[in-house]
């Protein structure tokens, strides 16, 4: 018998190309598998990166929030103390210009006096050097 018509020897090569097709394909899995391994860590460490990078901007926007409710404070705090310099400094002029308007009085009472005071004198030296 021939080896082709030999239905062993037709088995066995039809066996020795079927373990090498097995092992063909095993070998491309075993590859195959390996990568996808390692794209797997890949995106593993591409996703810890962002996380950790999420953590931080969760950590700044929150220092910005305060940043700003702090400002926002310092603001009206500024702007109350503005207005109560400003108030402040609104009833001293008041204050001032009625003791002004007080020491203006005053004064034209003096000058008052003091007019009457030459007028008397001026009438007593007429009268004087009249006798």
């Amino acid at each position: 018998m021939t080896p082709a018509t030999n239905p062993t020897s037709l088995i066995e090569t039809i066996e020795a190309r079927m373990d090498g097709r097995v092992s063909s394909i095993e070998t491309t899995y075993t590859e195959f598998s390996k990568r996808m391994d390692e794209r797997q860590k890949n995106s593993d460490a591409k996703f810890d990166r962002i996380e950790t990078m999420l953590a931080e901007m969760r950590t700044s926007l929150a220092n910005l929030r305060i940043t700003i409710i702090i400002t926002g404070i310092t603001v009206i705090l500024g702007v109350a103390a503005l207005n109560a310099t400003v108030m402040s400094n609104m009833i001293a002029s008041f204050e001032s210009g009625k003791n002004l308007s007080t020491a203006q009085a005053e004064v034209k009472r003096q000058t008052e006096e003091t007019a009457k005071l030459l007028r008397k004198i001026q009438a007593d030296l007429e009268k004087t050097g009249k006798k």
